[in-house]
Order: structure tokens, then C-alpha cells, then sequence
């Protein structure tokens, strides 16, 4: 990308703020903009394949769903839920493999484009873009972990309470306040919620209200928000001391 194009201002916002580039400075961001493109993509489209597969994307705005399918019972997971500042295929970047996994966009998404070969040469090259990065990946790691051991042990209701609690605005965890914002998901229809939670559409549906009576949250058509942060965090399994713990160190 030219820096005389009129995206690039907003782009180098989102990439001093991302965790794969909020470490570097802003001379080297400015050197790895002019490797990148510009693309756009429509809401509600399957990325093609050679699309995760050649290129790596920073997401400058919109979200993007990665997920499986079975191909039989039609039944989804969702393994990541992309926002601005995020890379996607960190598994194909890192590995070179053909990754069975769907990219759906969620809303009208820009990306920075790149290809995979010149960002493993910036692994390489860049030892700040690798000291941003391996941080970054650990980070999407442990998400599949919580994601595959809060299938096994936890039941829905504290599996869902658990996403919303992943998702409250670490900003604003513990003002004082009538409601604590949810970020990324806080739109989300019921059954984008229950792909991320390994569950159905009726039982989120159901357990919502259940959180809403107990009055952890509050929701309506487009909107979802914490209102009792300790109700929400018991239903989660949690202790709110050690989120507070947490919240302190950066977890």
C-alpha cells in the first residue's frame, strides 16, 4: 500500500494497535505497509480457500467467523471470531498446510493483504514482529484450549456465561457502572453464539433468558450487555477475585 493512499492513515491506526504490530515502531509498520494490499469483501461470504491458504490478512475492520462443519449432520463450531487487528491464517502461515476450516465474514470486512511467503520472511527479518507475534499466538492457542476443555466439563448455561465474560471490554471490567459493554459479540444472533459454544440455537436461546432473569445480562434484538458482572462470573465457574487477579497482570 502507497503511502499517499487515502486508507492508509486508518490502516496504520489499526496496526499500532494490534497485537501483531502494536510492538513495532512506527518506521518499521510504515516499511511492512508497502508489502501489503488493500482488499475488501462483502458480508456473509465464504472466503476462497486460496485466499487463507496464500495471503495473510489483517483484518482494518469487520469480523470474520473461522469454524468446521460436519459434512453430514450440518452441525458448526466456531474456533475463532476475528476483529480489527487480527491475522488470519495463522495455521497455514505457520505450517504451509491446507487448513480445513471455513472463513465466513460476519459484516463488510477491509483487510491488509499480504503473502504468506513475505510474512514468514518478516518472522525471519523482524525480530520485534516476532516478539508481537509469538505472544499473539500463544493467545489464540489458549482460546482453543479453554474452547475444547470447556466442551468436555462445563454444561452450556456456564459455557455460554464464559464466552460473554471473554468478550466484556477489558477497559471498562470493573467500573462502577449500570452495564459492562460486550465486544464483538455483542450483536451476535443466537445461533452464532451457540456455533461458538458447541450448542444449538433453542438452547442458547433458553439459556439467555435464564442469565437475563438472574439479571447477569441484558438483551434485546442487536444487543447484548453485562449487567451484573459477579452474577455473570458465577454462572461462569469463576472467582471474581482471581478475574480481578487477571485483569491486573494482563491475562
Amino acid at each position: 500500500m502507497r503511502s499517499d493512499s487515502e486508507f492508509y492513515s486508518r490502516c496504520l491506526q489499526v496496526l499500532e494497535k494490534s497485537p501483531l504490530f502494536g510492538g513495532l515502531t512506527k518506521q518499521s509498520i510504515d516499511r511492512m505497509m508497502q508489502e501489503f494490499a488493500w482488499k475488501t469483501w462483502p458480508a456473509r461470504l465464504h472466503l476462497p480457500a486460496e485466499q487463507h491458504e496464500l495471503y495473510f490478512h489483517i483484518i482494518i475492520s469487520g469480523r470474520i467467523e473461522v469454524g468446521r462443519n460436519h459434512p453430514d449432520t450440518g452441525r458448526s463450531v466456531t474456533m475463532w471470531l476475528l476483529g480489527p487487528g487480527d491475522g488470519f491464517d495463522i495455521i497455514t502461515l505457520l505450517d504451509g498446510k491446507y487448513h480445513d476450516a471455513i472463513f465466513v465474514t460476519l459484516d463488510n470486512v477491509e483487510t491488509l493483504v499480504a503473502p504468506v511467503d513475505t510474512v514468514r520472511q518478516w518472522l525471519l527479518n523482524h525480530p520485534d514482529f516476532n516478539r508481537s507475534f509469538l505472544p499473539y499466538l500463544g493467545r489464540q492457542m489458549r482460546y482453543l484450549e479453554n474452547l475444547s476443555t470447556d466442551l468436555v466439563l462445563h454444561d452450556t448455561i456456564t459455557r455460554l456465561a464464559r464466552l460473554i465474560l471473554h468478550y466484556v471490554d477489558r477497559d471498562h471490567l470493573f467500573d462502577n457502572q449500570s452495564h459492562y459493554p460486550v465486544a464483538l459479540i455483542n450483536d451476535l444472533p443466537h445461533d452464532a453464539l451457540a456455533r461458538m459454544i458447541g450448542s444449538v440455537r433453542s438452547v442458547v436461546n433458553r439459556h439467555m433468558q435464564q442469565l437475563k432473569k438472574d439479571g447477569a445480562v441484558q438483551f434485546h434484538r442487536g444487543f447484548i450487555a453485562v449487567k451484573d458482572l459477579e452474577m455473570l462470573v458465577l454462572h461462569a465457574g469463576k472467582a471474581l477475585a482471581e478475574l480481578k487477579k487477571r485483569h491486573t497482570r494482563g491475562g
